[in-house]
């Protein structure tokens, strides 16, 4: 799980110098989501977002802007990779549940960011993030009270396509 935090940290690296070189071509928007692509050298990342529509708790006065995140990083063998970020930062050792339907899943954190354990369970969450038509993320914030936010996945199927044939992921 290190080694996962310590490729995705990278890889958050590497999108954060590519936005600042202006390398990132948005691919489009669907719904509720966008897709976008760069290049660093011959390697291709490509992700799709949103931005969750319904927040509630967190530190009063205080952002609580939190994304729903799915990259994938074909070079490095890292597809349906998926990550929220919560811009208020999460609680040290706590984990985040995510529900899409009947299936919920949990993410673990560090800082502002949570991720699926493994490779398995990234590919089930986006099997239902698929499928389903909402996305509800628990989660105890640094400070403040619990975080409760919504995210509509309307256009998620769209936005995942065009992430997939941007990066030449075949389902």
């Amino acid at each position: 799980m290190i080694l996962r935090v310590i490729t995705i940290a990278a890889t958050l690296a590497a999108a954060s110098q590519a936005l600042a070189a202006d390398n990132t071509k948005r691919l489009g928007k669907f719904g509720e989501w966008e897709s976008f692509a760069f290049s660093e050298g011959n390697a291709k990342t490509c992700y799709l977002a949103a931005t969750a529509g319904k927040v509630s708790g967190g530190e009063k006065g205080k952002p609580t802007t939190t994304y729903l995140i799915v990259t994938h990083r074909p070079a490095a063998k890292g597809v349906d990779e998926v990550s929220i970020n919560g811009v208020y930062g999460f609680k040290k050792d706590s984990s985040v549940e995510m529900q899409v339907g009947a299936m919920k899943h949990s993410l673990f954190t560090k800082g502002d960011r949570a991720w699926a354990a493994d490779a398995k369970a990234d590919k089930a969450i986006v099997a239902s993030l698929t499928k389903g038509k909402e996305a509800t993320m628990h989660a105890s914030p640094a400070k403040g009270a619990d975080i409760t936010a919504g995210f509509s996945l309307s256009g998620f199927s769209d936005a995942l396509a065009a992430a997939d044939k941007a990066c030449a992921v075949k389902r």
